[in-house]
């Protein structure tokens, strides 16, 4: 068993087990060791547990460090080291060895509770000597002395023996211990009871984590777009599942507004804003950002952005659809603190800002992060982003050229299509082209179907070859996969770069 020590950082001391397999490290809510650190990347490493042996693999582009000096692959983890992420946040990892210690202490009385024993006895005897003394028996007259009339009955006493006085004091030790033993059983049984039904103040809560169930599932819920939903082939937003919150709709898309935290005292809102425009087809995907972030910044109140994320995220599963996220503060209505995750979708612009006070930025930032759409698999096929390549023929010979090359199957021809494919759909966009920018978008989402067979098939060849201890064959399979998946704008790209060989 492993597990790691946060040595310096927002968590300082706090400890995390390593399961068996794929352990992440990162701000992100879903990490398996969560380091709400701003400096920390939302997925920033990963710890591989197989076969008795920790392995450490950055996945950040801040970098990661062990014992000082940067990882760079895979880094075989010993006993000790220290992990560094970021500036400001330091781990430990260590194999937990437990040991078991038992202390065997045998029943006695509380030391208060004994001395009151004492005393009670002290006390007792004292006062049965006292009685004793003063105590009076009556002795009849001897036989044969007669009464005379009027005379009073004389009181003779007596002075008790030695015996007599031990029996006594013997009797009231007994009654003492007694009353002692019982007071005993009765105060432990209460003690415990109220050490277990005792009122317990909740924790600080430091953090504000999504909604969760009594089970601690995230509980989520979906609202479509105005465009089209999940079920309709486009997409859904998702926000938290605590039925505190409300929808309005507003130019372009809605606003939901609703309560986080414990209490549901905190105030968040979820703004959805979809536009189309045929010039963003024009625009490089940070030319797409620059142009909301100035159009946002136009629009009334006082905006301070922070650089985009320079890191390569996606919504969906399959070639996923890639995103930039955005921080940035505001004036309206308050002090706000929001992420928005801004996607290019052809000469569609979507944008989903999630935002809380100012003040709760510490306690929330995390929680922010979530990916809040939810894409359909039209959606996510029929995905493109402008590029600037022009086809050396004319668009309808391009594209009955791409029509004969999707009959066959040859994966190593499928990038250089998808780029004549979206090169079409740029220049036809831009031409206003409503014909060929159909016929181009069937033939890109006929590429996207077939890409998807052949990746699943090559990922369930690669697992049989490790399970079959065929190790060859699996580097073989993985390094021509990731040559066909050579294009950093598809989520497989990095998936298929993290299938191992070991």
């Amino acid at each position: 068993m492993f597990r790691l020590t946060v040595e310096k950082g927002e968590a300082a001391g706090k400890v995390y087990e390593l399961k068996p397999g794929e352990n992440t490290l990162g701000r992100s809510r879903s990490a398996t060791v969560h380091i709400a650190s701003l400096d920390v990347s939302g997925v920033h490493a990963r710890i591989r547990v197989a076969g008795g042996t920790a392995f450490l693999e950055n996945l950040s582009q801040f970098g990661t460090r062990v014992n000082g000096a940067p990882a760079s692959g895979e880094v075989a983890l010993s006993d000790g080291q220290q992990l560094e992420l970021g500036k400001n946040t330091v781990l430990r990892f260590n194999q937990d060895v437990a040991a078991a210690q038992e202390a065997a202490t045998g029943p006695g009385l509380d030391p208060e509770v004994a001395e009151a024993g004492e005393c009670t006895q002290a006390a007792t005897r004292a006062g049965t000597m006292d009685d004793l003394e003063m105590t009076a028996a009556f002795v009849p007259p001897e036989p044969g002395m007669e009464e005379e009339e009027g005379a009073t009955h004389a009181m003779q006493t007596r002075g008790a023996t030695p015996e007599e006085i031990e029996l006594l004091r013997v009797g009231e030790q007994k009654r003492a211990r007694r009353k002692i033993m019982i007071m005993v059983a009765v105060a432990l049984p209460l003690l415990v009871l109220i050490m277990i039904f005792r009122p317990r103040s909740l924790s600080p809560e430091t953090e504000i984590e999504w909604t969760r169930d009594k089970n601690g599932e995230y509980l989520d819920d979906y609202i479509s777009a105005l465009s089209g939903g999940f079920k309709e082939g486009g997409y859904d937003v998702m926000y938290p599942g605590n039925k505190s919150f409300k929808k309005s709709v507003i130019g372009g898309g809605f606003v939901l507004e609703g309560r986080m935290g414990r209490k549901l005292d905190i105030p968040m809102r979820v703004v959805l804003q979809e536009e189309y425009d045929a010039r963003l087809a024009g625009m490089s995907r940070a030319e797409t950002v620059d142009d909301w972030i100035a159009q946002v910044s136009a629009s009334g109140g006082r905006w301070n952005f922070e650089q985009p994320s320079p890191v390569v995220a996606f919504f969906g599963k399959r070639n996923g659809v890639p995103y930039t996220r955005v921080t940035y503060m505001r004036d309206g209505g308050g002090s706000w603190f929001g992420m928005a995750s801004v996607v290019r979708h052809g000469c569609r612009r979507i944008t989903v800002c999630a935002e809380v006070p100012v003040t709760e930025r510490v306690r929330t930032e995390s929680m922010l992060t979530t990916k809040m759409l939810r894409v359909s698999e039209e959606f996510e096929y029929s995905y493109w982003e402008h590029n600037p390549m022009v086809p050396a023929f004319s668009e309808n010979e391009v594209l009955a050229q791409i029509g004969k090359e999707l009959e066959r199957i040859a994966p190593a021809t499928w990038v250089a299509l998808e780029n004549q494919l979206t090169g079409v759909l740029t220049k036809a966009s831009l031409a206003g082209n409503a014909e060929c920018v159909n016929e181009a978008q069937r033939l890109l989402t006929k590429l996207r179907e077939r890409q998807t067979l052949w990746f699943n098939s090559q990922q369930l060849a690669f697992d049989a070859a490790l399970m079959q201890g065929r190790n060859t064959r699996a580097v073989k399979i993985a390094e021509f996969t990731k040559a066909v998946f050579s294009n950093m704008e598809d989520q497989r790209y990095f998936t298929v770069r993290k299938w191992k060989v070991y």
